[in-house]
């Protein structure tokens, strides 16, 4: 059983200069989209108010894949969100889960980043689509767009299957990426290794890796969450309760260059043996 830490000052975290609190909301999928959108707007402003939210991959529709394509929306739509307007509201830049977008290349499974003037700052596409369950039926597999600017902070992001792809994220790294944000529909069964997966991206590339969960069950599948945030060492971060679903995290940024000064992975590569410019 993991155990939550509540070291609250004030209702806060006590965090140093290079620390930020990062939001984790595990909703699980309502019964309609205005209320999953309502839930994920409450998750942004509840006090005391973080830097960064997290949200799970589809948490507005899930994957009830006959009804993806009527669904989708644009890009238009996401910039008018109400999710842009609660980051706006509050000042927190919120990684928006993922939505089916529509593009000229077909419905794409799209994660947006807001900052906290509500500016749509940045969009990338779940690229490896998990067949399994039928999900190429319904989306185009998508393009990854590189690293971003979040809190001042070079990010990267990607969605749930990505997971399993260490070349991708290998290009985060490249790209400068000191955190990268993964939302996510990992069922329980299967959370081990989820929770293993995020280590390992991690641990690899020296960085912070954030996975978030969608919670609850979903068409006969439990999720329940369970999701978090490895450091730069591979370890788990410890978290308050602050409402059901939803645990905020203290990240000391500086972290990646205390771990880097003693042993500088990506320094040590050597990609003329890999075959690959990775």
């Amino acid at each position: 059983m993991r155990k939550a830490v509540t070291i609250p000052i004030f209702g806060q975290w006590k965090n140093g200069d290079c620390g930020m609190i990062v939001r984790l909301a595990e909703l699980p999928v309502a019964e309609n989209w205005n209320r999953c959108i309502s839930s994920a707007v409450s998750a942004v402003t509840l006090s005391p108010l973080p830097d960064i939210v997290v949200l799970p991959e589809l948490f507005s529709i899930g994957y009830v894949l006959d009804r993806i394509s009527d669904a989708a929306i644009s890009i238009e739509d996401l910039k008018n969100s109400p999710l842009a307007q609660a980051a706006s509201e509050t000042g927190v830049s919120v990684v928006g889960g993922t939505f089916p977008v529509r593009t000229d290349r077909g419905t794409v499974n799209m994660l947006p980043v807001w900052d906290g003037a509500g500016n749509l700052i940045h969009t990338t596409q779940k690229v490896h689509l998990f067949k399994n369950m039928g999900e190429d039926t319904v989306f185009t597999a998508g393009v990854p767009s590189g690293t971003f600017k979040i809190n001042g902070i070079t990010a990267g992001a990607s969605v749930c299957y990505d997971l399993r792809f260490p070349e991708l994220f290998r290009l985060h790294a490249l790209g400068g990426a000191r955190i990268v944000f993964l939302p996510a529909q990992w069922p329980q069964p299967r959370l081990e290794l989820f929770r293993s997966f995020i280590r390992a991206r991690a641990g690899e590339a020296q960085i912070f890796f954030v996975g978030c969960n969608i919670g609850g069950d979903h068409l006969g599948v439990r999720f329940r969450g369970g999701g978090g945030i490895a450091s730069p060492a591979g370890k788990m971060l410890e978290w308050i309760d602050v409402d059901e679903y939803v645990r905020d995290f203290d990240v000391q940024m500086d972290e990646v260059d205390r771990v880097r000064s003693r042993i500088s992975c990506l320094d040590d590569r050597r990609p003329e043996v890999y075959g690959a410019e990775l």
